[in-house]
């Protein structure tokens, strides 16, 4: 049965990935077992039934090994049983050398969030590392994954972290951390940076001060032309001349100017 999985193959840098998605892969053809050593080859004659499925099970599971690995990997595949070439990938690939795990823990604590990724992303970045450490048999803790998450986040995320120290050690978990970032990210990328145009009227201070923060204008809708993407004050349909009038009243103005020309009149004689 050909795979209707999609997955990247078996390279010199993806062995831990490569492994999980193969393992399922066998699992759900019902040829893992093979693989991984709990089932074994049976006694008995070659033409008995039972031999006769051991051997089929072993061909598809090494047939969907090979085809899920890159050229120069074969050479680690040659044996027929598919519990030896696993076993050999497994070695190969799996260095577990001193100076491995201190390059993957210098990357772990290395990671940064970065400008135009999502916060899921780079936590996804970050457990990812983690998982090559702890398949190099290095324990990694909830503690090491906060820790190294909130040190790359960027100035912004200050005040946050400081009420995050003051959560109570009940609260102070993964999961938790995980979803107050979370959302924390989505409060800051609310509001898109807009340029201010400073004011000549204003003091020094306050036209020294020419950012600030308002509604992304994508989802404002103009009340005099009913469009997108602008305020009314600012339409372009509008004429740059044109004021909004000034209610009055003349007929009570006009009144009291004849009272105060009256009375001036009376200061005369």
């Amino acid at each position: 049965m050909p795979s209707d999985t999609r997955f990247d193959k078996l390279t010199d840098g993806n062995y831990h990935e490569w492994k999980i998605y193969m393992q399922a892969l066998l699992t759900r053809r019902g040829v893992f077992e093979v693989v991984n050593g709990t089932e074994t080859r049976p006694g008995g004659s070659n033409n008995h039934k039972k031999i006769r499925d051991f051997e089929r099970k072993q061909q598809e599971a090494r047939a969907e090994i090979i085809l899920n690995i890159t050229p120069p990997q074969l050479a680690h595949c040659r044996d027929a049983d598919p519990k030896i070439i696993w076993d050999n990938l497994q070695n190969v690939h799996c260095s577990r050398g001193r100076s491995t795990v201190i390059a993957l823990r210098r990357r772990f604590h290395r990671l940064r969030l970065e400008r135009s990724e999502t916060m899921s992303a780079y936590v996804a970045r970050v457990r990812h590392i983690a998982f090559l450490l702890e398949e190099a048999d290095v324990l990694i803790a909830d503690e090491d994954l906060i820790t190294a998450i909130t040190s790359g986040l960027p100035h912004s995320y200050d005040p946050f972290l400081v009420s995050l120290d003051a959560t109570p050690d009940d609260d102070f978990t993964l999961t938790n951390v995980i979803s107050r970032l979370t959302n924390e990210y989505q409060r800051q990328h609310m509001y898109v940076p807009v340029q201010r145009q400073p004011d000549s009227n204003n003091s020094t201070e306050e036209a020294m001060s020419v950012s600030s923060f308002s509604p992304n204008l994508a989802h404002i809708t103009c009340f005099a032309c009913g469009k997108k993407g602008h305020y009314q004050a600012n339409c372009p349909t509008r004429s740059p001349t044109a004021t909004t009038p000034v209610p009055t009243k003349p007929n009570e103005y006009a009144g009291m100017a004849g009272e105060e020309e009256d009375s001036d009149s009376e200061g005369v004689f």
